[in-house]
């Protein structure tokens, strides 16, 4: 895998909001991207280290502990990227971003209607 570090400049207050965003969202989609420019490219994966922890019962009556991640990945891109690969993302849409995204909107809002 290669990666690149971004050239351009990033402003440091869309940096922080990014990073803060990566750590409170409970559902991300990464939409057209190779996902090897950073450090962008790491929130993802930021993302991915929060976990939740929960119980269940099991059949014994008994109660187990869980950690799960504590959010869903979703990526949108025409080929699989390396967060495919590495297990990052939940699930992988594959398809043109500009032909799906527009299709995964009008089936939320008919589901919410």
């Amino acid at each position: 895998m290669t990666a690149f570090i971004s050239m351009e400049p990033i402003p440091s207050d869309v940096a922080h909001d990014s990073l803060e965003a990566a750590w409170k969202c409970d559902l991300m989609f990464i939409c057209g991207t190779s996902a090897v420019v950073y450090p962008f490219a790491q929130l993802p994966r930021i993302a991915r280290e929060k976990r939740i922890d929960s119980e269940r019962r099991t059949g014994s009556g008994l109660f187990a502990a869980e950690r799960k991640p504590a959010v869903t990945i979703i990526e949108v891109n025409a080929e699989p990227t390396p967060l495919t690969h590495e297990g990052i993302s939940d699930y992988l849409i594959q398809g043109k971003t500009g032909a799906t995204l527009p299709r995964i909107v009008e089936a939320v809002r008919k589901r919410r209607s």
